[in-house]
């Protein structure tokens, strides 16, 4: 792991050399209140139609190619569940997770044919832990599609970057970030799309050994 000042945000950031993927320094991670007076500016709800159209067309885009119907779950719904709306709009039985909003949500294990997680992964502390959960909850064979804005590759290009102002955005993804993530928790990478998008399938456990 390299390490470099962000003076600007004044902290340290470290790049992992090998897959690219850069997270700020432990000490300038939000707290769970830190994080929540910040979710609820957002104004991710139906009656926000370029929300919506956004949502559209990443489910046009990561999840539609693949699977058409089936057991959903979006992973970090939020406050205002649009995903899971626009899911069942779609035929899936769905429903939405997210550990500060809906987190009495029964996950069950190897139970969704997708799983959706849009603009979660930057405000992960442990990537290792969510796509470890992702392995438990995807059948064999099903999808989880991820929405998240790629890192560039170079440290003076992320340190002119608007994306990691967000204070709680605190881990950035290349594309190699997630596809060895992908691999080391069983899954194939089926679509990545420059700048956000990568949809996955989970191995059989056959093929994970």
């Amino acid at each position: 792991m390299s390490s470099f000042l962000d003076n600007q945000l004044h902290h340290t950031a470290h790049r992992c050399p090998a897959c690219l993927a850069v997270f700020k320094d432990t000490q300038v991670f939000p707290t769970p209140e830190v994080e929540k007076a910040r979710y609820d500016t957002h104004h991710n709800t139906l009656d926000n139609t370029g929300y919506v159209d956004f949502l559209t067309h990443f489910l046009d885009r990561a999840v539609r190619p693949f699977v058409s119907q089936g057991r959903s779950l979006d992973y970090g719904c939020g406050p205002g569940p649009v995903c899971v709306h626009l899911m069942r709009e779609r035929g899936f039985e769905a429903t939405g997770y997210d550990p500060l909003y809906a987190p009495d949500t029964p996950l069950i294990a190897h139970h969704y044919d997708v799983i959706t997680c849009t603009e979660v992964l930057e405000h992960v502390f442990d990537p290792h832990a969510i796509f470890q959960q992702f392995q438990t909850l995807c059948r064999p064979g099903g999808f989880v599609a991820i929405m998240t804005l790629f890192v560039p590759e170079r440290n003076e290009d992320y340190l002119t970057w608007w994306y990691r102002r967000d204070e709680t955005h605190v881990g950035f993804y290349h594309p190699l970030s997630l596809s060895t993530l992908a691999a080391h928790h069983g899954f194939e990478v089926m679509r990545l799309e420059e700048p956000n998008l990568i949809t996955l399938r989970r191995l059989t456990d056959e093929s994970i050994r």
